[in-house]
């Protein structure tokens, strides 16, 4: 059959292709290469300077936009700035504890997404959109 493999259906090449992909999770060898990846991202290398630079920018900021916002999102901003600090913190005295820093990721989105203001100039140079997901440049854009 055309657009098969090894006699079997385009169907059933993607179905054998889901399936090999949901075993994933249970195969030893990819839960190591998946920890490895999380771990590289969880890691204080990669999150260390851009967490140190929204917790200097959102005390400042807080002060400037005070009567613009809503105490509701001052507060949630204020809760934010607390976390940000505690996973600084977290990198400091235990670089290693990505448990600690998972939790407190998980704190921080809890909290609603930085001001922009805040988000625009952090991460080197990396923008992101109103959902502070990162935004791909122009020329990236997939057709």
């Amino acid at each position: 059959g055309r657009g098969g493999v090894e006699g079997l259906s385009e169907d059933e090449v993607m179905k054998k292709f889901s399936e090999s992909l949901a075993g994933m999770d249970k195969d030893p060898n990819m839960e190591g290469v998946m920890e490895q990846m999380m771990g590289q991202l969880l890691s204080k290398e990669f999150l260390y300077e851009p967490l140190t630079e929204m917790a200097s920018k959102y005390p400042p900021w807080l002060k400037e936009n005070e009567g613009k916002i809503s105490a509701e999102d001052r507060e949630r901003y204020r809760k934010q700035l607390g976390v940000v600090k505690q996973i600084v913190q977290v990198f400091d005295e235990e670089p290693d504890s990505t448990e600690k820093v998972v939790v407190l990721l998980q704190d921080m989105q809890a909290c609603g997404q930085p001001p922009p203001e805040i988000m625009k100039d952090v991460g080197g140079g990396v923008e992101l959109d109103d959902q502070g997901n990162p935004k791909m440049p122009e020329q990236c854009a997939v057709m």
